[in-house]
């Protein structure tokens, strides 16, 4: 069972929400869900980033905090320009967590 999540939203907030309830002719609980998984998607995929761009975490790990296979991650990566800084440790490691 899902628990109720309460937020207040400002006046401007309001006004998407009822602007995009109109538009895509959703619930509004409906309509908030796809709004907070899509941009929690988006969050997950921008902290991954950066935990890997400042070489925090693995190609791996950014991968799986992201939520997106590998292959997906090194896309992202590619596209903002931030360098693979792979070793083959790196390689090892990522495939022997992957077989685990």
């Amino acid at each position: 069972m899902q628990k109720p999540l309460s937020i207040r939203p400002t006046k401007e907030i309001q006004k998407k929400l009822e602007k995009l309830i109109e538009i895509e002719k959703m619930e509004k609980s409906a309509l908030l869900r796809k709004i907070l998984d899509k941009g929690m998607d988006q969050e997950l995929k921008k902290c991954a980033l950066e935990l890997f761009r400042n070489k925090k975490v693995s190609l791996a790990k950014a991968a799986e905090i992201a939520g997106v296979s590998i292959r997906e991650m090194m896309e992202i990566i590619r596209k903002e320009g931030v360098p693979l800084h792979i070793t083959a440790e790196d390689l090892q490691e990522d495939y022997e967590a992957a077989m685990e």
